[in-house]
């Protein structure tokens, strides 16, 4: 018997799977974790990294490869991911996570998220805004200081 999921159902489902590829480059499985994740996306992806106070450019797929892969092998020793809530409509899929994580060098990490995702009618990822906590983001990479 073959399973006929919907548009949104297969949506959720890559967008989970985009992220779970993500976390997992930041372990033992490193590049080709990441090729899998970007195996989902098309060819004009485009991902944003809001708000804007964070200051981060809106980024095709190979300036963004460029910036994360080498970024994320270099800081983490481990990264999680949990997933809290999903929501779909049509070519939309919403999700709201947090993470945790600790860097190389011990300190621990965590994140809440808001991450849009946006597909082509062929369930490719075309568009990705990613919402973070802008205060622990300057405190974390050190853009600005506790008095």
């Amino acid at each position: 018997m073959s399973e006929t999921i919907s548009r949104e159902e297969r949506n959720t489902r890559t967008a989970i799977q985009y992220l779970q590829h993500i976390v997992d480059g930041s372990g033992k499985y490193g590049k080709a974790s990441f090729d899998k994740a970007f195996a989902l996306v098309s060819d004009d992806f485009e991902i944003e990294v809001l708000p804007g106070s964070v200051e981060m450019p809106r980024m095709g797929l190979p300036r963004y490869r460029k910036w994360l892969e080498p970024m994320v092998a270099e800081l983490f020793d481990d990264f999680t991911m949990k997933i809290l809530e999903t929501t779909a409509q049509d070519n939309r899929v919403a999700i709201e996570a947090t993470s945790s994580a600790r860097t190389k060098d011990g300190r621990p990490y965590g994140m809440e998220y808001r991450i849009s995702f946006q597909f082509n009618d062929q369930g490719k990822i075309t568009r990705v805004k990613e919402y973070v906590d802008s205060l622990f983001t300057a405190r974390f990479y050190g853009l600005i200081r506790e008095k």
